[in-house]
């Protein structure tokens, strides 16, 4: 028996034999001369031959598990149109002499090795799409177009330093019992579709393909992100018991979804949704919340070869409030810049990119042509439905003001009323100048992921400073009282709209700390609920003010631990 413990990126619990994997790029190379004409016209087809490929696959995974699984493989299909890549395959295919798979298969890697090294973790997650592009690619040179597995036996967890989008929907996903990989981000699209799947996955534990044999017997909790090795006997027996015993916890829960969500005192506590690609499966999943607290937009630019006309945005933006009629609907312009740059637009390596030239500053700069577009096309949509405008990155009063007064001169060319305009709080600057903010903001959001990483100077992708990395350091928690105490004196709304909404301890005690509105993802509103209808908001406040006087992260852990409050799953 052999205990090891990664990161849990999709829960439920598995109980199977280890499927090993091994390289995820079939080979196949050739030192024979090759005619370039005819592998210039060879490497066409075989991107024919892919994208026909991909429309195939995009429809049965939409037919089979909806609208927000096909998405992964349409921006696939997006990045074989892209003509970007297909030049660059040429290109190397005529200065080295090469066959089409080899030319692939370098310009893969490059492009791939450009994504691991990105500090946003959107596009280091974009790292498997493109090698699993790369993949299909090569397997049409080389005439196996079909998936790299064979026939998989029943309860088979995969494990492989890394699984491509197109494994798990080209697996028997009734065999497949879960998923363990060294290297796969929560939000990369493979743990997108094992949520789906409704497939438990791990990730993060280092050499995991050389440390186990196919056949091995696993217990893997996608919960705890515990993997077992070769459990004993009395684990099976434990571990089956408590599957079974989480199956009716999970069930009590949903009840829980007709009630409204409150402290066990009655005061109400606001749920929202945030929302990355407002596609149908989201905003079905968006319809029972209270509202929306984010709208990110950035996939408009970075899925597209050119920047997303007036009224694209306007379509796309009407779409989502008609799914929300009388609710508010918060949308973020773009937070571009950094590492975070579209196809179409060019730029320079920055030394230092989550430092750099981001969110407001971007758009204030580079991007003021998007901007002045993005901000038309919300103050049209505006006139008819319940929109608010939200602006990233703001460092004080200066970048607010010349935002503010673009809108404004926007809305009165067109003759429309301002909506309001907010603030996302995410440096340290803004906590600071709050109170001059306020003056000017409508409301405020806190974004919690980057104001953690910006308070403790800790890079939350880095593997070197993550155990820094908390929300539940003090100085993170004063942060966020200091800004929801001046919000709330102007009685202006504010909202956390950062991982941190979605985990019930932490909703917990943002609640202790004033905070009233909670916008996540709407698959984590259901144990928040709960968490905080079972508590009166007298615990919580008190829970907040042993926290916020806590001299240590592992301190105010302590306190929640010994308080009780906000399991996201049960200990049995």
């Amino acid at each position: 028996m052999r205990l090891v413990t990664g990161k849990a990126i999709a829960p439920g619990l598995a109980n199977g034999r280890a499927v090993v994997l091994l390289d995820s790029l079939p080979a196949g190379t050739s030192l024979a001369p090759v005619d370039r004409g005819a592998e210039v016209l060879r490497l066409k087809r075989i991107f024919q031959s892919a994208r026909a490929d991909l429309e195939t696959l995009q429809s049965r995974v939409h037919q089979e598990f909806g609208a927000t699984e096909a998405e992964i493989f349409a921006a696939h299909q997006l990045i074989l149109e892209d003509p970007t890549l297909l030049e660059d395959i040429i290109q190397r295919l005529n200065s080295h002499s090469v066959r089409a798979e080899d030319a692939i298969a370098a310009s893969v890697d490059d492009y791939a090795a450009r994504m691991s090294k990105a500090q946003d973790p959107y596009l280091r997650e974009r790292e498997l799409d493109i090698r699993d592009i790369g993949n299909r690619l090569i397997r049409h040179a080389l005439g196996h177009p079909s998936s790299r597995f064979s026939a998989l036996e029943d309860n088979s967890i995969i494990v492989g330093e890394e699984l491509l989008p197109s494994d798990l929907v080209e697996l028997d996903s009734a065999k497949l019992a879960g998923v363990v990989t060294q290297r796969c981000g929560e939000t990369s699209h493979v743990a997108i579709l094992a949520r789906a799947l409704g497939i438990p996955a791990l990730t993060g534990i280092t050499d995991i393909s050389g440390m186990l044999s196919s056949g091995q017997r696993l217990l893997l909790d996608g919960y705890t992100g515990e993997l077992v090795i070769e459990p004993y006997h009395s684990q099976l027996n434990k571990f089956e018991q408590k599957r079974h015993r989480f199956d009716e916890y999970r069930i009590a829960q949903k009840s829980n979804d007709h009630l409204p969500c409150q402290t066990k005192d009655g005061v109400e506590i606001l749920l929202l949704a945030n929302l990355a690609r407002p596609n149908e499966a989201e905003l079905g999943a968006a319809s029972s919340m209270a509202a929306i607290g984010l709208l990110r937009t950035e996939f408009l630019f970075l899925d597209h070869s050119e920047p997303p006309t007036i009224d694209e945005q306007v379509n796309l933006y009407t779409q989502v409030a008609r799914r929300m009629p009388g609710r508010d609907i918060c949308i973020r312009t773009l937070d571009l810049g950094g590492d975070k740059f579209p196809l179409f637009l060019r730029h320079s390596p920055e030394a230092n990119p989550n430092l750099g030239v981001r969110g407001l500053r971007f758009s204030l700069g580079a991007g003021l042509s998007m901007f002045r577009t993005q901000v038309e096309a919300l103050l049209r949509v505006s006139a008819d439905h319940r929109v608010s405008i939200l602006l990233p990155m703001v460092l004080g009063v200066d970048d607010l003001l010349a935002a503010k007064e673009i809108i404004v001169q926007i809305a009165g060319d067109l003759c429309l009323e301002v909506p309001p305009v907010g603030v996302l709080v995410e440096t340290p600057a803004a906590v600071l100048l709050i109170d001059e903010i306020l003056d000017h903001a409508d409301f405020v959001n806190l974004g919690t992921n980057d104001l953690t990483q910006f308070v403790l100077a800790s890079d939350r992708n880095a593997l070197d400073t993550q155990d820094d990395y908390s929300v539940l350091h003090p100085a993170v928690l004063r942060a966020v009282q200091a800004v929801c105490n001046a919000a709330n004196a102007r009685n202006k709304p504010v909202t956390v709209c950062g991982e941190a909404a979605g985990n019930p301890e932490i909703a917990a005690l943002l609640v202790g700390l004033g905070i009233r509105r909670l916008s996540m993802s709407p698959s984590l509103s259901v144990p928040v609920k709960s968490v905080l209808r079972s508590h009166a908001l007298e615990a919580l406040e008190l829970l907040a003010r042993q926290a916020i006087e806590a001299r240590s992260t592992s301190r105010v852990k302590e306190i929640v631990t010994e308080a009780g409050i906000g399991k996201s799953y049960p200990e049995f």
